[in-house]
């Protein structure tokens, strides 16, 4: 049960350097589409740190000590994307995410740019978790031809 835990928190850490990352990415991009000429100061360094381990809150509550079924993986993924929005918004816009109309679109804004980095998350642990798999394969199958060739 320790080692479960002991990835889980491992898989937590990876999504936090994978969401970090991204946010980066959709900084830069949205900054350069609607803001070129704007200059940041030393404190939007720490923005995407706070927004990355803002993100994996709801990673590291969603902890379940037994194997899920598809559709419970489906569906902890839905409330944790939800819970990740609900977060993060909180943190960006606070009490003031209704109070007027342009306010929408930027909560909109953020909205799509959360799940667009949430989905990426997903599909790059999905293809670095393909990877390790493939390596561990080849290790088993070169550990069985050298037993087998033992006997």
């Amino acid at each position: 049960m320790r080692d479960n835990i002991i990835e889980h928190i491992k898989d937590n850490i990876m999504n936090f350097f994978i969401i970090v990352t991204l946010v980066d990415v959709a900084i830069f991009i949205s900054g350069m589409i609607l803001a070129p000429d704007a200059k940041l100061g030393y404190d939007s360094y720490i923005l995407p740190v706070l927004i990355g381990f803002l993100g994996i809150i709801p990673g590291l509550i969603m902890y379940s000590k037994k194997e899920l079924t598809i559709k419970q993986v489906i569906i902890r993924n839905v409330l944790q994307l939800i819970l990740t929005e609900a977060i993060i918004l909180s943190f960006l816009v606070g009490p003031s995410i209704f109070s007027s109309e342009e306010n929408r679109a930027g909560v909109i804004a953020i909205c799509i740019s959360v799940a667009v980095i949430y989905i990426a998350v997903i599909v790059i642990r999905y293809f670095l978790d393909l990877k390790t798999a493939a390596r561990i394969t080849e290790a088993l199958k070169a550990y069985q031809e050298e037993e087998s060739n033992k006997a």
